[in-house]
C-alpha cells in the first residue's frame, strides 16, 4: 500500500487495490439465481422456493425468521413453502434470501470486535429493525420491507471485504477499534486504510450489480445529511444503527435520533422506539440467526 503525504494510505490506493485484485469474492450461485429471479417480472413463489431449497441452511434461516416473535404468526410453521406464502410473502422472502446467500461469499477469521459473530449479530438486528421501521413510514416515503431488510443486512459488507482481502490490515484495524472505542469506527478506518467500510462495501456491491437502493444505503448510512436518490433507505439504516447503539449493538457514532431525519422519513420518536422494543423482544430468535451464518 503506497502511503500518502501524511503517512496514511490514500483512498485512491485502497480503491485501486480492491478494483485491481483478482481475489474479489465471487457471488454465490444461489445469490446469482435469486438476483436473476428478482429482475424477472414473471418470477413467482414456486420459482423462489425452488431456488432456496437448493441451500438447506438458507431455507432453515428463513423458516426461523418467519417463526420469530415480531411476525406474530400463531400456527406452527413446518415448511419453507408455508413460511414464504403464509408469513413473509414473495418480496420479503426474496430479499432475505439474497442477503443470506451473499453472506456465504466471504472467508474470514472470527477475531476481535470485527469478528464474524459480532458482525452478523449487528447485521441481523439491523435488518430486522429496518424492516420493522419500513412498516411505520407513511405514504409516499414508504419503503419496500424486503429492500429495507436487505439494506440493513448488507450495510456493513465493506467490513467483510477488508477482512477477506486484507487480513493483516483487518487485524490491526480490529485491535485499534477495540483500544479506541470512543472514536467513530469510520474515522479510524479512514486513518488506517484511507477509506471507510461504507466506501469499500459500495464498491463491492456495485461490482456485484446489486440494486441502487442497496448500494446507496451502504455508501451513505453514516451520513444523516445525505439527500440524494434512495435517501430513505440510507436514513432508515442510520436510524436503526442509532437505536441499536442503545443496546450496545453495532458501530453507530451516537444513539441520538436527528429530528430532521425522522421528519424526512415521516417517523415519530415513539414509532422508532416501539420498533426497537419489538426487535429486542425477538432477540432470542435473532441471536440464533446470527450464529447460523457461515464462517
Amino acid at each position: 500500500m503506497t502511503p500518502s503525504d501524511d503517512g496514511h494510505p490514500a483512498v485512491a490506493d485502497m480503491r485501486q487495490r480492491i478494483e485491481a485484485t483478482t481475489e474479489l469474492p465471487a457471488m454465490p450461485e444461489v445469490a446469482q439465481a435469486l438476483l436473476k429471479l428478482s429482475s424477472n417480472p414473471d418470477g413467482n413463489l414456486q420459482d423462489l422456493v425452488g431456488i432456496i431449497e437448493h441451500d438447506p441452511s438458507i431455507a432453515a434461516q428463513i423458516m426461523r425468521y418467519a417463526r420469530s416473535a415480531f411476525f406474530g404468526y400463531s400456527a406452527e410453521i413446518t415448511s419453507l413453502q408455508q413460511a414464504v406464502t403464509a408469513v413473509l410473502g414473495y418480496g420479503l422472502s426474496l430479499d432475505i434470501a439474497i442477503g443470506l446467500s451473499l453472506g456465504k461469499a466471504f472467508n474470514i477469521p472470527n477475531f476481535g470486535p470485527m469478528g464474524l459473530y459480532p458482525f452478523w449479530r449487528h447485521a441481523v438486528y439491523s435488518a430486522a429493525l429496518c424492516q420493522r421501521l419500513s412498516y411505520c413510514i407513511p405514504g409516499p416515503q414508504r419503503l419496500q420491507p424486503g429492500m429495507a431488510f436487505l439494506a440493513g443486512l448488507l450495510h456493513n459488507f465493506g467490513v467483510l471485504l477488508v477482512a477477506h482481502l486484507f487480513r493483516r490490515e483487518a487485524l490491526q484495524l480490529a485491535q485499534r477499534i477495540e483500544a479506541d472505542a470512543e472514536r467513530p469506527v469510520v474515522d479510524i478506518e479512514r486513518e488506517m486504510l484511507g477509506a471507510d467500510h461504507p466506501e469499500i462495501g459500495a464498491w463491492l456491491l456495485q461490482r456485484w450489480n446489486l440494486q441502487e437502493e442497496i448500494v446507496t444505503s451502504v455508501a451513505e448510512h453514516h451520513h444523516p445529511q445525505y439527500t440524494g436518490e434512495h435517501a430513505g433507505y440510507a436514513h432508515t439504516v442510520l436510524v436503526a444503527d442509532r437505536l441499536l447503539k442503545r443496546h450496545d449493538i453495532g458501530d453507530a457514532e451516537s444513539d441520538e435520533l436527528p429530528e430532521e431525519l425522522l421528519t424526512s422519513l415521516g417517523l415519530s420518536v415513539e414509532d422508532a422506539e416501539a420498533a426497537l422494543e419489538a426487535i429486542i423482544t425477538a432477540g432470542p430468535d435473532l441471536e440464533v440467526l446470527a450464529h447460523q451464518f457461515p464462517a
